[in-house]
């Protein structure tokens, strides 16, 4: 995070309308790493939980901090969520397809028996 958080301005992603605002970030490393990499760091300030089993908002003290991000950089993966970008964009604009369509129909029907 490297700026405040913006709650003036809206970003059209989120699935639900109950989150707004949005701050900027810059990324540093962007790949899949198998929780099974990270799972042996335990978090303090969540129950001394695996820090794989943390939610978004949850603070990391600055060592496991370091570790996590240490295990990022050596790791070999070479895949990342931007790969799956257009998969999910691809999926999406089919499941709005469909339903316009069932939309659609749906309209139609009722003109038929308005009639």
């Amino acid at each position: 995070m490297v700026g405040p958080v913006d709650f003036n301005r809206t970003v059209e992603y989120w699935q639900q309308d109950k989150w707004q605002g949005c701050f900027p970030v810059k990324w540093h490393i962007i790949k899949d790493v198998q929780n099974s990499s990270l799972r042996h760091i335990k978090l303090g300030n969540n129950e001394n939980k695996p820090v794989t089993n943390s939610r978004d908002t949850q603070e990391v003290e600055f060592e496991q901090g370091m570790e996590i991000l240490k295990i990022f950089k050596d790791d070999e993966g070479t895949s990342s969520i931007l790969d799956d970008f257009k998969f999910y964009e691809d999926r999406e604009k089919k499941m709005l397809e469909k339903k316009a369509k069932q939309d659609k129909s749906q309209k139609q029907g009722k003109s038929l028996w308005t009639l």
